[in-house]
């Protein structure tokens, strides 16, 4: 071999070998960063100053076990620009280990394969599936898979104005109150003043509310075609229909309710806690004693609309044995639910949290007046959370239903338009 040859040969073996130790340092390094992707602001649209309390705490108690593992995430994307981000970090093949995923985008984001599937790891670690509440967990499933892990949930209660369902000498609904009893309260309260001036529920209580009250199913199993038209369906939709025409089809907003002119409000859990306290509370000038219950159901119906954040590991992880180990830390842990559920005003996915004495004591914390949320009341919401149907084009289907249904009702036709509805919807699919 000539001496130039003897050249190459060592340029080549030299460059092989720096090649090797880059990569195996940069696959070590890879191996020991975990990244995660957040939003800043709360999940259900309410004040919140501590926005990366929950997740830094649960990195120091990570780090405890898991000491050679750096964790990553970046600061300051607001909710209505994560999908976007995320979207982005796809593209470019800069995807984060770990995920937060709001309940509006787990469809889209898990038929686009985008999540990585968890049943295997659950079943190899006999992981108990049932430490969380049932339908918090099965918000993320889809199509037979476990592709997230429930973080934390924001049902929705029934607010009362107590003060005026004493006014007008109205009973205040049992827990277990039926959609019949909820509509024969609302018309009590619009038939017993002659001048209009209070109202039984504000308009934010719509048709889809009516429809689980009643237990129904609108949407296919099986293709997701709409059913409109079924027993339970119309029942539902005469419940929604009543309740407009007690009020002439008048818009009767959540401010109307502030001023103490309504007696019902549907409302999420991290609204109410925010709202009945201090000093959220004060700002709102409510001069009435607010209580809350159950949504109205028929019996067995799961009638408690229920948004659920959630967790999931990207099919593209670089590191998804840490990302688990840390996602599991956040979900099931309950020193860190404790945290989720003081610092972000929603509920805990774990019924061992919610059902506790320190649970009591968060939902007590800066409250103003008495407003009767009993971790009794709320365990027993959270088990009434219903479970929203699982395919790709779910949302867009119940924007285009609303958008209908809400101009059928307008106009006063809504019985004689459920099955051109139907059709309209159904064929805009097959489309």
């Amino acid at each position: 071999m000539t001496r130039k040859n003897k050249l190459i040969s060592l340029t080549v073996i030299i460059c092989l070998i720096t090649g090797a130790t880059f990569w195996y340092h940069h696959t070590r390094t890879q191996q020991k960063t975990l990244t995660i992707g957040l939003y800043t602001s709360s999940s259900w649209n309410v004040p919140n100053g501590h926005q990366y309390h929950v997740i830094d705490y649960a990195i120091k108690k990570f780090k405890q076990q898991h000491p050679d593992i750096k964790i990553k995430y970046e600061s300051g994307i607001q909710q209505d620009e994560y999908r976007n981000w995320l979207s982005e970090k796809i593209i470019e093949h800069q995807t984060p280990d770990l995920l937060i995923v709001p309940n509006q985008d787990f469809n889209s984001l898990a038929s686009e394969g985008a999540f990585k599937n968890l049943t295997p790891m659950m079943k190899q670690e006999n992981f108990n599936s049932q430490i969380f509440y049932p339908s918090t967990l099965k918000a993320g499933q889809y199509h037979g898979q476990q592709l997230a892990l429930p973080y934390e949930a924001n049902p929705t209660l029934m607010v009362m104005n107590k003060t005026l369902l004493k006014k007008l000498q109205v009973s205040s609904p049992q827990e277990n109150w039926t959609p019949q009893q909820f509509y024969q309260l609302c018309h009590q309260i619009v038939q017993s003043n002659q001048k209009k001036q209070y109202y039984g529920v504000t308009s934010s209580y719509n048709w889809q509310d009516a429809q689980l009250a009643y237990g129904n199913e609108l949407f296919s199993k099986t293709d997701g075609s709409v059913q409109l038209a079924t027993d339970k369906a119309r029942k539902a939709f005469s419940l929604v229909e009543n309740l407009t025409n007690d009020v002439s089809s008048y818009n009767v907003t959540s401010q109307l309710f502030d001023k103490g002119r309504v007696a019902f409000m549907p409302l999420g859990l991290a609204q109410y806690r925010t709202y009945t306290s201090y000093p959220f509370h004060i700002t709102r000038n409510n001069n009435f004693l607010w209580e809350c219950t159950k949504m109205p159901g028929k019996l067995a119906a799961h009638s408690t609309p229920m948004e659920t954040s959630m967790f999931a590991i990207s099919s593209k992880a670089k590191n998804p044995a840490a990302a688990w180990d840390f996602m599991k830390l956040l979900c099931t842990n309950q020193d860190v639910q404790y945290e989720v559920m003081k610092t972000n005003m929603g509920a805990s996915v774990l019924p061992s949290v919610v059902k506790s004495r320190a649970a009591q004591k968060i939902l007590d914390e800066k409250v103003i007046d008495y407003h009767n949320l009993t971790v009794k009341k709320l365990d027993s919401i959270m088990r009434d959370g219903a479970v929203y149907p699982k395919f790709k084009d779910y949302n867009h289907k119940c924007e285009e239903l609303d958008y209908k249904i809400q101009n059928a009702l307008k106009a006063g036709n809504l019985e004689t338009q459920l099955f051109n509805i139907q059709s309209q919807i159904n064929q805009s699919e097959e489309k």
